[in-house]
């Protein structure tokens, strides 16, 4: 393994958001050097290290947070990667205990009625049949599963985050009996979550839709009229090359011989073929019509129109728009505070207002749930990559 000084690209199997942006900046950053030495491709997974720290101890620092992180090679596929667990497992679990949460209530509603099952009774009505409680029980560690390490390597690293907030809510209401309020929570949090998930999955399908369009090998015509096969990559700008009839552009370039009908919908979203001539310009991606023509190469693969739309877009997630740096600091300071409050609340209500220590208890977890900034959190990264993935498609 490659453990020289320099940029290193990694892969990093387990990174869906900005949350686990943040949780590898801060585990990886010192041993990188700094937060600044980091750069993040969250729609391809990607990790860049631009100090000289190896690569081992970036993949130790990495699985620390219980992610992982393998070499980046650009022939990877995200399929090939992951496992199907790693694919499908959040979904899975979010409808599990979204399923165990509606068991849970019917066991509830068939034992003690309707106003019972939804909490009108309060501690006055019958105790919660047994039945109930496993379901909800597994309800609340099904939404839980994904969302628990990162909240234990926040109470580890004693930097508090929303899902410790969460973990400690859905802890406190299972310990004051409150099963249903526990399920509900982490399985709300859960959906939530996965909505992120699925919308970078999303984009990052757009993405691979859009790497797709150029073809992978290139007819170059050579001094002697005979054509050669290459890679897009191996090929430099004058070089001329032949795109037959209903094939795609391999690379940007100048008609030099033939005319043709190019449709350019995928790169321009032009719905009416552009009739090309000698001197006409073509772009990579685009469809051919019926003439064949020979193209003189004019940017390398790597500057195509199409290359530079696909960068952009990436480019365009990896920059955090300012209210996403705004409520990124906000809930930095804002969930500690919370967590303080709420410790308040549950020490000082029996001393200055003289209330029961169960209720302060119960009144710190009501304030733990409701002040937890979650869909403000997530909200601007999902409307980003949700606005990008329609963009690029």
């Amino acid at each position: 393994m490659d453990t020289k000084p320099g940029p290193l690209q990694f892969r990093i199997i387990g990174m869906d958001c900005a949350d686990e942006v943040a949780i590898l900046k801060r585990e990886v950053g010192p041993v990188a050097g700094g937060e600044d030495q980091l750069a993040f491709d969250v729609l391809n997974g990607k990790m860049t290290v631009t100090s000289g720290a190896s690569a081992e101890v970036i993949q130790q620092a990495v699985a620390r947070t219980g992610m992982r992180a393998d070499i980046w090679s650009e022939n990877q596929k995200d399929a090939a990667e992951a496992t199907f667990w790693q694919l499908r497992g959040r979904t899975i679990l979010t409808a599990a205990s979204g399923i165990f949460l509606v068991l849970g209530f019917l066991a509830h509603l068939a034992s003690n009625g309707f106003s019972d099952a939804i909490g009108l009774q309060g501690e006055t009505g019958p105790s919660m049949p047994i039945m109930a409680k496993v379901f909800y029980g597994l309800s609340a560690l099904a939404g839980a599963w994904f969302f628990f390490p990162k909240a234990w390597f926040a109470a580890k690293s004693l930097r508090p985050d929303m899902n410790l907030l969460m973990v400690v809510a859905v802890a406190g209401a299972i310990g004051i009996g409150e099963w249903f309020e526990a399920a509900t929570v982490a399985f709300l949090f859960a959906v939530s979550l996965a909505l992120e998930s699925w919308s970078v999955g999303r984009a990052r399908r757009a993405i691979a839709a859009l790497m797709e369009l150029a073809p992978t090998l290139v007819r170059v015509v050579r001094a002697d009229g005979k054509e050669e096969s290459l890679a897009p990559d191996q090929v430099t700008p004058g070089t001329n090359f032949f795109v037959r009839p209903s094939e795609r552009f391999p690379l940007d370039g100048k008609v030099v011989e033939g005319a043709t009908d190019v449709n350019q919908a995928p790169i321009t979203g032009e719905s009416v073929p552009v009739p090309k001539t000698p001197g006409d310009e073509v772009f990579a991606g685009t469809i051919n019509g019926d003439g064949g023509v020979k193209v003189e190469s004019t940017k390398a693969a790597q500057d195509t129109t199409l290359a530079r739309i696909i960068r952009m877009v990436g480019a365009a997630q990896s920059r955090r728009a300012p209210s996403e740096q705004w409520v990124e600091q906000f809930a930095k300071y804002y969930t500690p505070a919370v967590m303080v409050l709420a410790l308040a609340v549950l020490l000082l209500s029996p001393i200055i207002f003289g209330i029961p220590w169960g209720q302060s208890f119960y009144n710190a977890l009501v304030l733990l749930v409701i002040a937890c900034p979650c869909a403000l959190v997530i909200s601007t990264p999902v409307s980003i990559v949700a606005a990008l993935a329609a963009a690029a498609k």
